[in-house]
């Protein structure tokens, strides 16, 4: 997104006021005791005040802000927007970057034809899928007089996961526990047992490449392990009632099987994810519980 000239507004700074007081004083008294050194004063400070006008808007003007990415979070933590900025205008740039909600803007510099990347902190509540808002870009280059600022509706997005909750081991059926530790498993495989599709999220470790490289389609290897079988985390399995603390609790066993390295499967009322390991599988689950009963709206 470029910004324009018609986008921006234009404001004196509270330094700005004062020096306009001041300069009003000065003229005043100028013209009271006629003055031509205060005349020179004053024509002086306000020539350089109009000058400054002129360099503020080239400050901004043509800027390019492009959001980049934003790493998923647990709810709780902060989230980090990060931005591409781009200083098209023919010379440096000062400027301040911020959020809605966001504790400290960011005040950041660019040279000419620069491109910088930034990082725009933003703490999380709930889980979901955060939108910030608008982007509030100001500037108060060169003298701190006056101010330039605009929102821009940068469409930034951050996925929170649910914040992880410890609790006590539960039971499953077959054996074995759903906290994230296996009961009486390896966390590696142990027998070859044949060959299955592939489904997204399970772990491309266990991808049968020959067949792939012979056009016969995309299959995985399924190995047998020790007593327990794979772990399947089951929403309907945790003593609540609460809604979110079943999806925190959830969270909590994702990591801890995650951590060791095992094999684990989840199931929602309205999903199911089938049992593998890694990091692709890690983010598959807690993206579903991240996003468990929340309706996004129509493109």
């Amino acid at each position: 997104m470029i910004l324009y000239r018609k986008q921006l507004s234009l404001r004196p700074t509270r330094h700005g006021l004062l020096f306009l007081v001041i300069l009003g004083a000065m003229m005043a008294g100028s013209v009271n005791y006629n003055n031509n050194a205060g005349f020179i004063l004053v024509f002086l400070l306000g020539g350089m005040a109009m000058i400054s006008l002129f360099h503020s808007r080239n400050n901004l003007a043509g800027l390019g802000i492009v959001f980049v990415s934003a790493p998923p979070v647990f709810a709780g933590d902060t989230a980090r927007f990060i931005l591409e900025v781009q200083s098209n205008g023919p010379e440096r740039a000062g400027l301040t970057l911020a959020l809605p909600e966001q504790a400290a803007p960011l005040v950041t510099t660019l040279d000419r034809n620069e491109t910088k990347q930034v990082h725009l902190p933003l703490k999380t509540m709930t889980r979901g899928i955060v939108r910030p808002g608008p982007l509030t870009v100001s500037s108060v280059y060169p003298f701190g007089l006056f101010r330039l600022q605009t929102r821009i509706p940068v469409p930034m997005t951050c996925l929170v996961y649910p914040a992880p909750v410890d609790g006590p081991a539960i039971e499953r059926n077959g054996g074995g526990l759903q906290d994230g530790t296996a009961a009486g498993r390896d966390a590696g495989p142990d027998d070859f047992q044949g060959l299955s599709v592939y489904h997204p999220g399970q772990d491309v470790g266990r991808i049968y490449w020959k067949a792939l490289s012979r056009g016969q389609g995309v299959f995985v290897k399924q190995f047998t392990a020790g007593a327990g079988g794979d772990l399947m985390l089951d929403f309907d399995a945790v003593p609540s009632t609460d809604t979110e603390y079943r999806l925190s609790r959830l969270c909590r066993m994702v990591v801890s099987a995650d951590r060791r390295n095992i094999f684990y499967g989840l199931k929602l009322p309205d999903r199911r994810v089938l049992p593998a390991r890694g990091p692709g599988h890690r983010h598959l689950c807690l993206e579903a519980l991240a996003l468990y009963g929340i309706q996004e709206p129509d493109a």
